[in-house]
């Protein structure tokens, strides 16, 4: 792109200094980095009480008695649909011979244009292709990511190719799968809009990236499509965003350290400080994964995909419903700790069983209005009735998401603690400087495909991030903009 742009600059990566452990660690650390982390008072925490306390009260039993009456008209979830022959007996198209390098399905939503802004910024001998079902929105995305960029919009269109398919088309799936070497995927629910895409693509030999945060999508993608994968070359990663790529990486690295002195995994401990605001599409990922649960399928005798292979230790996740003291402070419930601990078995031996616990890092009255603010929101957000009213108003719609000033100001710093079989502990520290939820993911997933498309040779099939290429991916996430060190006791 023009080195003349005015845009905001976040588009752009920028690299972080190498802090120690320690230095990130510190109560200090994101004080200095003037990030917004401040204690609650107990005045703050009376008041959060005094208004928490009589909205879960009257909202609890109305929540439950909505998604009794949703889980009662919900019909059986349909089957897969299966791919037409037309399509799935295509011979797989060599790579050098198709037209870009990357297409981003999703590119009309908050995240997708956060990803087109930052491959244009920052790889502008790329080449790329946008996709969606309109071609008018995709057109309008083309003149906001100039405007974000601050150049010219013919700039922009003549970098950027449309293709136009629907999330249900086989026929218009195809032709993005077999035109691209790559497809980074932000279009969500994935359970509902992103199967037929991952079905293509690894029918089509064609790797793929993706945001999701749903395990149970993912898991059955693993079940269905991995084999398929494996033939073609394919290689599928899902969960490359903030859901889960810096607790995965993390907990890669912890138990490799581990290794080195002889001793397996037993408990992992995980600190999270985080400012980031949800979009419309996060929001409606949550609702649909509670109000239209994909089903959780296992293989033959209970076998869980997402384990990628039979190991010798199970996890026990012991994260935090409510504020719990562990160490020398507190943790509060972290709404993602779910996904985060299902993301790990991919890419851990297991070979003990392992303690997982994390949770947000506070002292206890932030952690205590944390638990009630967090227990208020779910509430209001599983009452439909009441959702819907607020929905545009308090509750971002789809497209909807955080200001540029709120991303720059986002952060998330997580601290991990693992401990060995003969005792030993080693700590290590991930630190993102701006929003993780829409700003660094865009960074993260959009570094996966380029991962996927210049990493080299990868065996084809269903992955999580740490699982196919964690050192890898580590790499030049440290190199655009992330922090991580190793401590040992």
């Amino acid at each position: 792109m023009s080195t003349t742009s005015t845009g905001s600059g976040l588009s752009r990566y920028a690299s972080l200094p190498k802090f120690t452990y320690d230095e990130m660690a510190s109560s200090s650390f994101l004080k200095e980095r003037q990030k917004r982390v401040y204690p609650t008072s107990w005045f703050s925490l009376l008041k959060t009480t005094a208004a928490a306390v009589p909205t879960i009260l009257l909202f609890a039993p109305l929540a439950l008695i909505s998604q009794k009456y949703l889980a009662s008209t919900r019909s059986s979830p349909p089957s897969r649909s299966v791919i037409p022959a037309d399509i799935s007996s295509k011979a797989v198209r060599p790579l050098e011979e198709r037209e870009y390098d990357v297409a981003i399905m999703g590119a009309t939503g908050f995240c997708g244009q956060i990803c087109l802004e930052y491959y244009l910024a920052n790889y502008p001998n790329l080449k790329v292709a946008i996709a969606g079902r309109n071609e008018g929105k995709l057109k309008d995305t083309l003149k906001k990511v100039a405007k974000a960029l601050g150049v010219e919009e013919a700039e922009v269109t003549s970098k950027v190719s449309i293709l136009v398919s629907d999330s249900s088309d086989y026929a218009g799936l195809s032709n993005v799968a077999r035109s691209s070497r790559v497809v980074v995927s932000t279009a969500g629910p994935f359970s509902r809009i992103g199967t037929k895409l991952v079905e293509v693509c690894a029918h089509s030999g064609t790797s793929y990236a993706d945001i999701t945060g749903e395990t149970a999508w993912v898991r059955n993608n693993i079940a269905h499509y991995g084999e398929k994968a494996k033939e073609t070359g394919a290689v599928i990663v899902s969960l490359c965003g903030h859901d889960s790529v810096p607790w995965e990486l993390s907990a890669n690295r912890l138990e490799k350290e581990l290794k080195k002195k002889g001793e397996d995994m037993t408990r992992l401990v995980f600190r999270d400080a985080i400012s980031s605001a949800a979009s419309g599409g996060t929001v409606s990922t949550i609702i649909e994964s509670v109000e239209n649960p994909e089903p959780n399928e296992r293989s033959g005798g209970g076998f869980d995909p997402l384990l990628g292979e039979k190991k010798k230790g199970k996890i026990k996740n012991a994260s935090p419903l409510f504020v719990t003291k562990e160490g020398s402070s507190f943790l509060a419930p972290f709404l993602m700790s779910n996904v985060n601990v299902e993301a790990i078995k991919r890419s851990l031996s297991l070979t003990s069983d392992l303690e997982y616990v994390e949770g947000l890092d506070s002292d206890f009255n932030t952690g205590f209005t944390t638990t009630l603010t967090t227990w208020m929101s779910m509430m209001v957000l599983f009452t439909p009735p009441v959702r819907n009213q607020l929905m545009g108003k308090f509750i971002p719609k789809s497209g909807q998401g955080p200001s540029l000033k709120a991303q720059k100001h986002g952060f998330l710093r997580v601290l991990g603690e693992a401990t060995g079989s003969k005792g030993s502990v080693v700590k290590s520290a991930i630190y993102y400087d701006r929003d993780p939820g829409y700003r660094d993911t865009a960074r993260m997933v959009c570094e996966s495909g380029l991962e996927l498309l210049e990493g080299g040779r990868r065996e084809g099939g269903v992955y999580t991030p740490g699982s196919v290429m964690g050192e890898e991916l580590m790499e030049r996430l440290t190199k655009t903009g992330t922090a991580f060190a190793i401590s040992e006791e």
